[in-house]
């Protein structure tokens, strides 16, 4: 039997990585994802199953999913960036009554399959009748040369029912993570802060750099200076920044920004500090479409 190098059973995933100063989108082996999909829809034909149909959302969040295990090299259900797939779902928005997920790791296709289907748990996620979308996310890279994410859902279809969340297969020899998260904290510096060549002043509370190296600044940057609307959802601790046609969400505690439906990740995550919401000034500034240039030995930022 081959070794497998699988395991679990969730919903969510995708894309783009933010790195230095600068952000990319993860990209998906599309072509192999849609094989995937064929796999799994000829196992579930053979038993009287129902396709599963691939939504775009799951896969997104499925290759952020692949993507951050091989940047954090690890393989768990338990992601140290997003939680467990249901919170990384919640997070995203997506709504279902039942969700799992499976994970594998394998350099080639066939051999990621054939891993799953001999595994009982991850086998149940494929054949599962409740289930009616998958998200497949498949990112080259890591040891063990690809990474496969599927996440599968029941969708919502009008009918109440309880949420629930399938049982997840626990993995096969997973890598634990002793990763800690640390809040960022504040360090003393005198910033100024320039745009379109004209100084802001803060009267309430300074912008100050993290621990990540990152400048934070009050969110009331964005809307007064910048020109933006922001509303503020309590429930789901998000903040909704709009312009014309241009939308953006970022969530409290969270690197994650949601922007014209694309999903990006950050190293910092917008706070609450001293009562004040702050933000990191360059992702959302490049999020926006302007050009951030930093001064070290000035402790100065210009945003064009």
């Amino acid at each position: 039997m081959k070794k497998i190098l699988a395991a679990l059973f969730l919903t969510l995933v995708v894309l783009i990585g933010w790195s230095g100063i600068s952000y990319a989108e993860v990209a998906g082996e599309a072509e192999l994802e849609q094989k995937m999909l064929e796999m799994i829809n000829e196992e579930r034909s053979e038993v009287g199953l129902a396709p599963l149909k691939m939504d775009n959302k799951l896969v997104q969040l499925a290759r952020l999913k692949s993507q951050d295990m091989i940047e954090k090299n690890y393989f768990s259900h338990t992601s140290p960036t997003y939680g467990d797939p249901f919170q990384m779902m919640k997070d995203f928005g997506v709504e279902y009554w039942m969700a799992g997920e499976n994970l594998a790791g394998n350099p080639s296709l066939t051999g990621a399959h054939e891993s799953l289907m001999n595994s009982p748990g991850h086998r149940a996620n494929i054949l599962k009748p409740e289930f009616t979308h998958v998200g497949i996310g498949i990112v080259k890279g890591g040891r063990y040369g690809m990474m496969f994410t599927q996440m599968f859902i029941k969708a919502r279809d009008g009918e109440r029912v309880e949420t629930s969340n399938t049982p997840i297969p626990a993995p096969v020899n997973p890598v634990e993570q002793n990763k800690e998260t640390k809040e960022p904290r504040e360090e003393k510096n005198n910033l100024s802060i320039f745009y379109s060549g004209k100084q802001i002043v803060f009267p309430d509370i300074t912008p100050f750099i993290n621990t990540n190296q990152r400048v934070m600044v009050p969110l009331r940057f964005v809307s007064q200076e910048m020109g933006y609307n922001v509303d503020w959802n309590e429930k789901e601790q998000k903040i909704i920044i709009k312009k014309d046609q241009t939308e953006m969400n970022l969530w409290i505690g969270k690197n994650l920004v949601l922007k014209d439906n694309r999903f990006f990740a950050g190293d910092s995550s917008p706070i609450i500090h001293n009562n004040r919401t702050m933000v990191p000034l360059r992702m959302v500034s490049e999020l926006l479409g302007c050009e951030v240039i930093w001064y070290p030995t000035l402790n100065k930022v210009e945003i064009n």
